[in-house]
């Protein structure tokens, strides 16, 4: 497949949508930043079809997930170019607040971003 990409990040607040014909959608970010100081650097993420209808009541801000896709590009009328992950394998590696329980020395539960 090309424009395979594999990526790990905490991921923004996921957003559900269903289409016209009743397919659902799930968006989020990953924010790829290397370290909680720097800078968020955000790439678009999405699931669909069974999917997405699977994984929507799972997915949750905070989260450290591991995404693997085709990146998808598209182009808007004004001429900024979006990029999109189209997500083929998504794993939630690890969830702050279950984490925070268990007494790991997390940052009280905090979100880096």
């Amino acid at each position: 497949m090309w424009g395979q990409t594999l990526q790990i990040g905490h991921i923004g607040e996921p957003e559900v949508r269903t289409n016209g014909n009743g397919k659902t959608y799930v968006r989020f970010g990953i924010n790829m930043a290397k370290k909680a100081g720097d800078d968020p650097m955000w790439l678009n993420c999405i699931l669909g079809g069974r999917f997405a209808e699977v994984m929507k009541d799972r997915l949750k801000r905070g989260q450290l997930v591991f995404v693997e896709g085709e990146l998808s590009f598209r182009k808007a009328d004004n001429g900024t170019v979006y990029t999109n992950l189209m997500v083929d394998t998504c794993r939630i590696l690890r969830d702050p607040r279950s984490a925070g329980a268990a007494g790991d020395g997390d940052e009280g539960g905090e979100f880096p971003f």
